[in-house]
C-alpha cells in the first residue's frame, strides 16, 4: 500500500488506547535491517548500505468495547518509536519516527498470529540537503531525497508473533517504509525501504488478561453515501527557487457504499489545482523566468495550466469514526501532460492521448494515487488528510474538510 493515514489516525488511535483496560498492555523491542530503494539517481549514487536500527513500542489489547474491534478480529493498537540509518549516515543521516499503528490479525491460532500492519506519523531526519549540499559536484552526489528535518512516515506490511513462553512472543515485521515532506520543501524526493524486523514482545499481564469473545454487533448500513471534501496546502517547486512556495488545492466529489463492516469502496470525480504550473521557465519569446526547473514547458502564464482533473477508485479501511484507505486515479483532462518531457515538448511534438507509456523521472504521467485519512467530527462533517503521488513521487500533502451525506 502506499502511502497512508498519517495525522489522523493518531487521534483516533490515541482514543482507542485511552479505552483500554490498563493491563492489557505490551512492550516490543525489535531490529531492523533493510534496504533503500534506489529510485533516482542521486540514491543510486548515495546508497551505501542497508537500512539499520531499532524500533521499541508500547501496544494495548483491546477489551471489545468498540463495534469495530469485533469486526476487525480485535486488532492490537500501537505506539512505536523507530531509529535507523538511511543508507548513508555521511548524507542521508538518521531518522527518529514516532507513529501509531494497527495490527490487523489475519491469521490468529494459539501458536501463531499472522496481522497486516498499517500505520503513519512523523519522522524527524538529521541531514537535508541544506546539511550536506557540495556546489562543487553534481547535484546527483548531494542529498536530494531529504529537504526537511520535519517529514511524514509511513509503514506498511506483515507482522507475525509466535509465543515463546506465557507472556513472552517471537515477533518478526516485513515493512515498507517511507520518508518524506510531500514536496513541501525541496528537493524531496523521499526515502522508501523495504525493512525485515526480529524482535521480542513481553505481556507482563498475560497471567491476569482474559481474551475478549467475538460478538455479533449489528452490522454497518451498506447504504451509499455521498461526500465532498475542499482541501488545501503548500509546496515548492525546485530548491534552487530560494523557497518560494507555490498554493495546492483540491476537490472531490465521491459516492461510497460499504462492502462489509471492514471496508468500503467508492468512486469519485477529482479536481487539482496546482500553483507550480503558474512558474514560467522557459525564455523563450522574450519571457522572464519564475524559475529553472526544466521539467515542465511552461513559455507563459495560463489559467488552464492550473488545473487537472480526473476520475478515481477509492478502497478504504472503516475504524469507527476514521476511515484510512487509498485511492486510485487516471487524468481525464491534464493540459501539463503535452508540456512534459521539457525538451520534447520545446521541440512540439508531444501528442498524449488518455493512457501513454512515461517515464516517471522525467514527467508526472496519466496516473495518480493519494493515501487518505478522514476522521468524522460531526454526523456529517469531518476532517480529511492526504498525500498525493505519482508512483514513487510525491506531489503534495493536504489538509482539508468535507461533508457527507
Amino acid at each position: 500500500m502506499k502511502k497512508v493515514i498519517f495525522l489522523f489516525a493518531s487521534v483516533v488511535l490515541i482514543g482507542t488506547a485511552q479505552a483500554q483496560t490498563k493491563k492489557n498492555y505490551l512492550i516490543k523491542g525489535e531490529y531492523l535491517r533493510g534496504t533503500v530503494l534506489k529510485h533516482n539517481e542521486h540514491l543510486k549514487n548515495l546508497v551505501k548500505g542497508p537500512s539499520e536500527g531499532i524500533e521499541f513500542a508500547l501496544e494495548y489489547r483491546p477489551a471489545g468495547e468498540k463495534d469495530w474491534h469485533h469486526f476487525l478480529n480485535f486488532p492490537t493498537v500501537g505506539f512505536g518509536l523507530n531509529y535507523m540509518n538511511l543508507g548513508n549516515p555521511d548524507t542521508l543521516g538518521y531518522a527518529t519516527s514516532i507513529y501509531p499503528y494497527l495490527n490487523i490479525p489475519i491469521v490468529r491460532t494459539a501458536h501463531f498470529m499472522l496481522n497486516v500492519k498499517a500505520g503513519g506519523g512523523l519522522a524527524y531526519v538529521n541531514k537535508t540537503f541544506k546539511d550536506t549540499y557540495n556546489p562543487n559536484v553534481d547535484i546527483n552526489f548531494n542529498n536530494g531525497a531529504i529537504g526537511s528535518r520535519l517529514n511524514v512516515f509511513l509503514a506498511g506490511g506483515l507482522n507475525i508473533e509466535i509465543p515463546l513462553f506465557k507472556g513472552l512472543n517471537l515477533t518478526a515485521d516485513y515493512a515498507w517504509n517511507h520518508i518524506s515532506n510531500g514536496s513541501i520543501v525541496q528537493p524531496n524526493s523521499g526515502i522508501n525501504m523495504l525493512n525485515a524486523y526480529i524482535g521480542l514482545k513481553v505481556f507482563p499481564n498475560f497471567a491476569v488478561y482474559t481474551p475478549p469473545v467475538r460478538e455479533n454487533r449489528p452490522d454497518i448500513s451498506r447504504r451509499i453515501t455521498y461526500e465532498a471534501t475542499l482541501s488545501g496546502g503548500i509546496r515548492e517547486l525546485y530548491y534552487r527557487d530560494e523557497g518560494k512556495k507555490y498554493p495546492i488545492a483540491s476537490f472531490s466529489l465521491a459516492a461510497y457504499r460499504p462492502m462489509s463492516n471492514r471496508y468500503r469502496m467508492g468512486i469519485g470525480m477529482d479536481i487539482f489545482y496546482d500553483g507550480v504550473f503558474g512558474a514560467v521557465n522557459s525564455t523563450d519569446a522574450g519571457n522572464t523566468t519564475d524559475t529553472e526547473f526544466k521539467k515542465t514547458y511552461i513559455t507563459e502564464k495560463k489559467s488552464a495550466n492550473l488545473f487537472r482533473a480526473g476520475i478515481s477508485w477509492h478502497h478504504e479501511l472503516i475504524l469507527g469514526r476514521l476511515t484510512a484507505g487509498f485511492h486510485l486515479g487516471m487524468y481525464l483532462y491534464d493540459p501539463i501532460k503535452n508540456l512534459e518531457p521539457y525538451h520534447q515538448a520545446k521541440e512540439g511534438n508531444v501528442r498524449k492521448g488518455l493512457i501513454y507509456s512515461y517515464n516517471i523521472d522525467v514527467e508526472d504521467g496519466w496516473f495518480y494515487t493519494k493515501a487518505v485519512a478522514k476522521y468524522r467530527i460531526t454526523k456529517h462533517f469531518f476532517a480529511s488528510v492526504g498525500l498525493k503521488t505519482h508512483l514513487q513521487k510525491a506531489e503534495f500533502i493536504e489538509w482539508g474538510f468535507g461533508y457527507r451525506l
